[in-house]
């Protein structure tokens, strides 16, 4: 593989996807040489089809997983901006990845989530946010036993 055949790489991988594709494809940017596919993973999230674009997001979870979170920081600016996506499945892949990354800069994001989207993905963000902000999940318990005393 070279660096010029990944984005066909990618398309050709992310439609249809299977559990293990972005295990496959990680392994296979890792033997190539991460540093050298940086440019192409960037380009994807910025302007690749939505399978693309969560098929990217899939490698950089395993990344992550695997060798941490710093060589994933290059793609920050990236990720934040794909909690506004208009695909739906765009969206709740990168609600994930700010939540395993702890990114507290997308509380804001993950509120509007919670706030306006449609019932999965708000829930994931809520779950996201409850990671992320203690005061947030201190207060939902303190809502949940009001609720549930006023039952009894």
């Amino acid at each position: 593989m070279t660096v010029e055949q990944l984005p066909t790489l990618l398309r050709l991988l992310a439609d249809p996807t299977t559990p293990h594709t972005s295990l496959e494809l990680w392994n296979r940017i890792t033997a190539f040489g991460w540093d050298e596919c940086v440019p192409c993973l960037m380009q994807e999230l910025e302007t690749g089809e939505p399978n693309v674009k969560r098929l990217v997001l899939g490698v950089l979870w395993q990344e992550l997983e695997h060798l941490g979170s710093a060589r994933v920081q290059p793609f920050d600016s990236l990720i934040l901006p794909l909690l506004e996506d208009s695909d739906r499945l765009v969206r709740m892949a990168a609600i994930q990845a700010v939540r395993d990354l702890h990114w507290i800069e997308a509380i804001p994001q993950l509120r509007r989530i919670v706030c306006e989207d449609e019932r999965p993905l708000a829930a994931e963000a809520l779950v996201a946010l409850m990671e992320l902000d203690d005061e947030l999940l201190d207060d939902l318990i303190k809502a949940v036993r009001a609720i549930r005393d006023r039952q009894l």
